[in-house]
């Protein structure tokens, strides 16, 4: 699966999203700009022949995670970086809350539970994959639609797609309430369903992009995240 993929996966011809990726501290040719004030470079993007550029580009430069914003942003935004990767001047020029279209996806993170700041290990993150494939049957028997599942390099994701809800503050208050259900079911001591991933302007690692965490070691690998499925129902 290719970066651009991801905008076809998760957005409408047209729809707008912001590539954000953070540690970055130089110049770089992918980007406008020097990185090293705010370490962020970002840009919005509405057509998944740039957005894959970006995030190869994003790759390429080493960057220790790159993200877009999971739910469509208002396409007004596009015109500030159109198409195109800078350097943050401020931490505060990002997609927030209120400039999400619509609330559109459900994301199930379930991430090892490890130091910070570092990579997990492969038993931590087959312990994530068994929390995952738990939750994928128990979903799946209550009628839920197939999920798109990814492995974020460190934890493992499970995306179901909802019916587009503009009503941000009831959209994100039903994802909130889906994924505290989830934790007090199915979170342990090895592995977390992270539930505070339901903000509307919530960030997700772009597949096929490197989760760098740490020192890259033979006990805790950096690793390539990529989506395992991506049977998805358009419940739009």
């Amino acid at each position: 699966m290719k970066t651009s993929d991801v905008y076809n996966l998760f957005f409408k011809p047209g729809e707008v999203t912001e590539i954000r990726a953070f540690g970055l501290s130089k110049s770089n040719k992918a980007w406008e700009g020097w990185a090293g004030g705010t370490g962020i470079v970002y840009g919005y993007f509405d057509n998944a022949e740039d957005f894959g550029k970006a995030a190869d580009g994003l790759e390429a430069a080493k960057a220790p995670g790159v993200y877009f914003t999971l739910n469509p942003v208002n396409p007004d935004l596009l015109a500030r970086s159109a198409n195109r990767l800078q350097a943050a001047k401020a931490k505060s020029a990002s997609t927030s809350d209120k400039d999400i279209v619509c609330i559109r996806w459900l994301l199930v993170d379930l991430d090892t539970v490890r130091p910070t700041g570092i990579s997990a290990t492969d038993a931590e993150l087959k312990a994530a994959e068994g929390v995952a494939n738990k939750i994928y049957k128990w979903m799946e028997g209550l009628g839920w639609v197939k999920p798109i599942v990814a492995v974020s390099g460190n934890g493992v994701h499970l995306v179901y797609r909802l019916p587009d809800n503009a009503d941000l503050e009831a959209g994100s208050g039903n994802v909130r309430n889906a994924l505290r259900a989830l934790a007090e079911r199915y979170s342990t001591k090895k592995v977390d369903v992270d539930v505070s991933v339901f903000n509307p302007a919530r960030l997700c690692k772009v597949y096929g992009t490197t989760a760098r965490k740490g020192d890259h070691t033979e006990k805790r690998p950096h690793r390539v995240s990529f989506v395992k499925d991506m049977e998805v129902v358009d419940n739009g």
